[in-house]
């Protein structure tokens, strides 16, 4: 069977999310548990702005193109060739298709594994979104105030257009986040306050 090529913002089955799952947990050596970020803030970018802050520590999808201290990614599709370049620290749900991690390592990259939290197993639970509509950006901000920042700034992350769908499941991560009692702040004022890179830096 030809494998659709679909967009990046289509969503996941319920039966992928079990095959990906099933396959992946017998590869997990370490999980996000074995990162250490002890900063209080966190520069979280997305593919939704063309240039990004310099900041450390700073979190990124692979399609964000970046340098980055972790790359998040949540993505169900086989792995886009010119997205995955980087050699570094990965954290990868799950649920993200088992050529993501083949790749990874091919790039001589590190993987940590988290789990959606509605997976029953002992693996650290990141909320992404609702079941079968998960972002790699949301990934990132839940992933940073499970490291305790208390402070993160978005920086290309808009769940506009096509990624409008992404807002409920945006409502799910940041009132994790404000119970973790971190606070998100933004670039462009689109999904949180609006501040810029040099006041957010003082605060």
């Amino acid at each position: 069977v030809k494998e659709l090529n679909f967009e990046h913002t289509d969503s996941i089955t319920h039966e992928l999310i079990a095959t990906h799952s099933e396959i992946n947990i017998k590869n997990v050596e370490k999980t996000i548990d074995d990162l250490e970020f002890t900063q209080e803030k966190i520069l979280v970018c997305g593919r939704g702005a063309s240039s990004h802050p310099e900041f450390n520590p700073r979190f990124a999808t692979p399609s964000t193109m970046i340098q980055a201290d972790l790359y998040v990614t949540v993505d169900h599709h086989k792995p886009k060739k010119e997205y995955f370049t980087k050699k570094g620290n990965y954290a990868v749900s799950l649920i993200a298709h088992p050529d993501i991690q083949k790749k990874i390592l091919e790039l001589n990259g590190e993987i940590f594994w988290f789990s959606p939290q509605y997976l029953k197993n002992d693996l650290p639970k990141i909320i992404s979104g609702v079941i079968t509509l998960e972002n790699s950006g949301l990934a990132s901000i839940s992933l940073s105030s499970y490291f305790n920042a208390k402070s993160v700034l978005l920086s290309g992350i808009k769940l506009t257009g096509l990624y409008a769908k992404f807002l409920e499941g945006k409502k799910l991560v940041f009132e994790n986040a404000l119970k973790n009692k971190t606070k998100i702040f933004s670039l462009d004022g689109v999904l949180a306050a609006k501040t810029t890179f040099d006041d957010w830096c003082k605060f």
